[in-house]
């Protein structure tokens, strides 16, 4: 898949979501939660930090999803690797059935590895589901309010609405600028 085709395939997945503004990841994941019909937890672990260890997971079992994050790393970073999980999430990819016991064993001590469906802990972004699950995770942000702006935009002319919207971007592109 060429990088135009990787872009619109992604901005196509982020676009059906409402993700209401201000953008926040955790709005995000309810939203996730209410499209699965699953409960959703973030939990935060420390995993441990070595040459293609992940620093997220997403796990999946029969009643429900679990996002593991690295704690030990800035909030921002904890925020896109919880979008990036559910990047993983809206694309439905899956994993590999490999060493999902061992993985859940791990991680997850308290958990009955037999309850575990699935885990989804890849490291390489050579592999092409991590480059979508990135490519989300970088426009989940940017699609926050999108809905409502083109709602409220229809009483104007297009022309006008088209550039309230560049004008939107262009300030939250200058914004915390000097």
């Amino acid at each position: 898949m060429d990088t135009k085709a990787l872009l619109s395939y992604c901005r196509d997945a982020v676009r059906r979501l409402e993700i209401p503004a201000p953008y926040d990841v955790n709005g995000v994941c309810d939203l996730i939660e209410r499209r699965r019909g699953r409960p959703l937890s973030v939990l935060p672990m420390t995993i441990p930090v070595y040459e293609g260890s992940p620093s997220g997971l997403w796990v999946e079992t029969d009643e429900s999803d679990y996002i593991l994050f690295q704690e030990k790393t800035s909030r921002a970073h904890q925020e896109h690797i919880v979008a990036h999980e559910i990047g993983h999430m809206l694309l439905n990819h899956r994993s590999l059935p490999s060493d999902q016991d061992e993985v859940a064993r791990l991680l997850m001590p308290n958990l009955d590895p037999s309850l575990v469906r699935t885990v989804l802990a890849r490291t390489s972004y050579e592999e092409l589901e991590e480059q979508q699950a990135e490519v989300v995770a970088s426009l989940l942000p940017l699609q926050a309010g999108r809905t409502q702006r083109r709602l409220s935009s229809r009483h104007v002319p297009a022309g006008v609405a088209n550039l309230v919207e560049h004008l939107e971007r262009s300030l939250a592109r200058g914004a915390g600028r000097v």
